[in-house]
């Protein structure tokens, strides 16, 4: 019974105190059932004359209000060896069942009365649908039917996704078994979710558990032969919602592993050859797995996964090292300097890595070439680019991961946007959630300009540096434009107080008791008289004064243009 029952973290996210007051069968008003974080255990729960439990998003109810075909249901899961949950209501029998929705098959996450493909009627409630367990102090939901403790629960079976159609299979007798059977192999076909064998099996379980009498097993081959689906054009469904259904789904926030800039998903890091890409990696997967500020980006801490297929075993350690400094090297980073392409089973060694380490939720692939598989035949370079891409996204979004794929980028097409020059077709970029790119102006330049896109971060753009002494890279305070402008600003005070300018400014003025006025041409003979030439025309001149205007301020310098109405001015200069 439901008191030796100790709760079902793989199903439920949380446990709640039903409302005494009332029948006993919603929560206490207020509570807040969706989120994150637990708002009681079980145990806690369980002490209240009242309680239910709040089902995991990804997850879904279905729930059978009629005895008889509660039984039946029991009987296919068994037969089956369906991997679920089942919970009966001891009063009439009535049953819930629960499984992983998680490739989202079933949209639809709050509906009644649902036909379902095997011929059942069903109640259908997606995650965080509250299931009260105890009303007024009697149990009403015991366990009758459950996985083993290592194995876990499965996406909806086929036989139980709702259909639309107005076949009436439950409890069929004699007479309408063949042409209901036929009529659904039909409605089935052009429905893009069955394939043909998934099909067979839904109407043999149909002929075994839902109708009064089964058909003969010759009669059933009959039916379930070729033929049947011989000559039946599959159209593709659109699957569609209102904005009404869309308004009340309870959707999940996007889940980021380093705020503001990684996302779950796929993440492009893109940028010329020997930039530095891999310290950037490096020093990323290492921040992920210790919970520590990145680039002063905020990080989840979580396993990563970093595959750095350019890589050797003694450079990474050394490069760790000198990250690290003296800190331990963090057991929650996974290295991999080799792998198989996508199509020798990339991603299926990697799912098997996920099973092993289900805490991973960053993978950083550096570089997307090593994993690159062949085209196929009469494949175009855009359609291959839109495949791979797309099948890590999708890999990604299924697991609820942040795959990082490093790539490089092209000579400038469009210098203004950095994310058109990411190397290949639209396809690899169409793909992403997210885009890093990181350029200079000159491959010399100390800075680096980190330009973030996508589709749940803002266009940003961040000025950054490179330590090699630490081999990190650093993130600068203000913006990139910002940045870049102090930058400039302060080249050209170093240049003014180190120039031949403000030397023979200097010496002018202490020569003539503290004020001089003449024009630019007087100036830059005067230069060259006291041994600071000034390399410049009397027009280039005239700008410089302009500019260091500010500069000559700073040194108690009050410099005045006096225009004469001619192309040539006179230049005032004052000690104040």
């Amino acid at each position: 019974m439901l008191s030796q029952w100790k709760g079902n973290d793989k199903l439920f996210k949380t446990y709640v105190e039903g409302n005494s007051k009332g029948d006993g069968k919603s929560p206490v008003s207020g509570q807040r059932i969706k989120g994150e974080d637990k708002i009681l255990s079980f145990e806690e729960a369980s002490k209240h004359p009242c309680f239910g439990t709040v089902l995991k998003d990804g997850m879904i109810d279905i729930s059978f209000d009629d005895a008889e075909m509660s039984e039946k249901f029991l009987e296919m899961a068994k037969a089956n060896a369906w991997r679920c949950l089942v919970l009966k209501n001891p009063t009439n029998g009535h049953l819930h069942t629960f499984w992983k929705n998680e490739q989202g098959e079933i949209t639809k996450l709050s509906a009644e009365d649902q036909k379902l493909a095997v011929g059942f009627i069903a109640d259908i409630h997606g995650g965080s649908t509250y299931i009260p367990l105890r009303v007024h102090g009697v149990d009403r939901f015991p366990p009758i039917y459950d996985i083993l403790a290592d194995e876990e629960y499965q996406e909806v079976p086929k036989e139980l996704l709702p259909v639309n159609t107005t076949a009436e299979l439950w409890q069929q007798d004699k007479g309408g078994r063949n042409n209901g059977l036929s009529a659904m192999a039909i409605f089935l076909s052009h429905d893009r979710r069955f394939t043909k064998e998934q099909i067979r099996r839904v109407l043999t379980n149909t002929n075994a558990f839902i109708f009064k009498n089964r058909l003969p097993d010759k009669e059933l081959n009959i039916i379930l032969r070729d033929e049947t689906f011989k000559g039946i054009v599959e159209t593709p469904k659109l699957n569609t919602l209102n904005a009404v259904e869309l308004f009340q789904m309870d959707i999940e926030p996007v889940e980021f592993i380093i705020e503001g800039l990684v996302p779950v998903g796929l993440v492009i890091l893109a940028s010329p050859p020997k930039y530095g890409k891999s310290w950037f990696c490096l020093d990323m997967g290492l921040s992920v797995a210790m919970g520590c500020d990145f680039l002063g980006f905020k990080t989840h801490k979580s396993k990563v996964l970093y595959l750095a297929l350019e890589d050797r075993n003694d450079r990474l350690k050394q490069r760790i090292s000198q990250i690290l400094g003296a800190e331990p090297f963090p057991a929650w980073l996974n290295l991999g300097i080799d792998s198989a392409t996508l199509d020798k089973g990339f991603l299926e060694s990697v799912t098997e890595f996920l099973k092993e380490q289900p805490e991973t939720k960053l993978i950083i692939i550096d570089t997307f070439i090593k994993i690159r598989g062949e085209a196929r035949r009469n494949e175009s370079a855009y359609a291959i680019d839109s495949r791979e891409a797309g099948e890590i996204k999708k890999f990604a979004d299924r697991h609820k991961i942040a795959v990082v794929l490093v790539t490089h980028t092209r000579k400038g097409i469009d210098p203004d946007d950095p994310f058109v020059n990411i190397t290949g077709t639209y396809g690899v970029a169409g793909a992403a959630d997210d885009m890093i790119v990181l350029t200079k102006q000159k491959r010399g330049d100390d800075v680096t300009k980190m330009s973030v896109t996508g589709r749940d971060v803002s266009y940003e753009e961040f000025p950054l540096t490179f330590n090699k002494e630490r081999g990190k890279w650093m993130r600068q305070s203000d913006s990139f434009d910002d940045f870049m402008a102090r930058t400039q600003m302060e080249i050209k005070r170093a240049e003014y107080l180190t120039g031949n300018t403000r030397k023979t400014i200097m010496t002018l003025l202490e020569e003539n008791g503290g004020t001089w006025t003449g024009f630019c041409k007087a100036i830059i003979d005067k230069s060259k008289a006291f041994g600071t030439p000034i390399s410049l025309t009397s027009q280039k001149l005239g700008k410089e004064l302009a500019e260091i205007n500010g500069f000559l301020f700073e040194d108690g310098i009050l410099h005045t243009e006096i225009s004469k109405g001619t192309a040539a001015s006179k230049h005032k200069f004052e000690k104040v």
